[in-house]
């Protein structure tokens, strides 16, 4: 596999003599609701988002193509869903008994005890596809919601399609200094995603992000600022290309009217909370005007 970015002899620089950064800022999770969907909108109208991922099964899913069509310049790719609203096919392995899908950690449950039927995966996928390009939308690039592309029995059922369609991929490589303490947990899922990231690489032909940072990996003892994202940024190298995951949903109340009898309900609000912080910080700042930051899409990185 070919990295998304392949160094060049010289590299560009910024106007003190700085190698410039290609930083792909990616908002996960467009079409979700409309605050989400607005919100997405407001950070790449602030010049501060270059990228984002829709989600085709979700009843905001035409309203955000719609605030697509009308902002060409943002990248758009499919954000691939097997845990949230209801599958576009009829996917018994990966629903509970009210056909929604399952909370990522009974997906990932089943799916190790091999009780996700494969078949359904990759049929879902491709139907996820097929609604994307229907709309109207050619995909940049691919990632999935909740990281569950990188379970490695999800991909194995994904990569037959993935080969074939997608010319981009998102991996999760845990970069830079997300904790000052990281705790034997944390340790333990990086570690896990760093094997499935060398696995994924080694299976998908197209291009892939060189690293990848979120404040969302440093949790909520890390202060959330614009010098949080500045610090992630340059704790990693600056050759190749570096996915920046962001989620910044609008304040409203819509989303609490979504999830109001969900079974996670206290952990999706503790995380809606931090995602409108995230939307306050980018909207209120120029995080990433210096002359040293170059924003790109999954498309122009190639």
């Amino acid at each position: 596999p070919r990295p998304i970015y392949e160094r060049p002899s010289i590299r560009p620089r910024g106007r003190h003599g700085s190698v410039v950064r290609r930083l792909i800022v990616n908002a996960d999770d467009f079409g979700l609701a409309r605050s989400v969907s607005t919100g997405i909108i407001d950070v790449y109208q602030a010049g501060q988002l270059s990228s984002t991922t829709l989600m085709v099964n979700m009843p905001g899913t035409e309203e955000a193509v719609d605030l697509a069509e009308r902002h060409p310049g943002l990248g758009v790719g499919l954000h691939f869903n097997l845990t949230e609203g209801r599958p576009l096919t009829d996917a018994r392995s990966l629903v509970d008994s009210d056909g929604a899908f399952l909370l990522r950690g009974e997906l990932i449950r089943r799916s190790v005890r091999g009780r996700v039927e494969q078949g359904e995966i990759t049929r879902e996928l491709t139907a996820q596809l097929d609604r994307f390009v229907s709309l109207g939308l050619t995909p940049t690039h691919l990632d999935s919601h909740q990281h569950v592309h990188m379970v490695p029995t999800v991909f194995r059922a994904m990569a037959p399609v993935l080969r074939e369609r997608i010319p981009a991929l998102r991996v999760v490589v845990p970069a830079g200094h997300h904790t000052s303490r990281p705790q034997p947990a944390t340790m333990a899922v990086n570690t896990l995603f760093r094997l499935s990231a060398a696995s994924i690489r080694r299976r998908f032909p197209g291009r892939t992000n060189d690293r990848f940072v979120s404040l969302h990996q440093l949790g909520t003892a890390w202060p959330w600022n614009k010098d949080a994202y500045r610090s992630l940024i340059d704790s990693v190298p600056s050759q190749g290309v570096t996915e920046l995951m962001v989620h910044p949903f609008a304040a409203a109340d819509d989303l609490e009217f979504r999830y109001a009898d969900d079974p996670i309900r206290d952990v999706r609000m503790a995380f809606i909370a931090m995602c409108r912080t995230e939307h306050r910080i980018l909207t209120e700042n120029g995080v990433f005007d210096d002359d040293d930051i170059e924003l790109v899409t999954y498309a122009e990185a190639g």
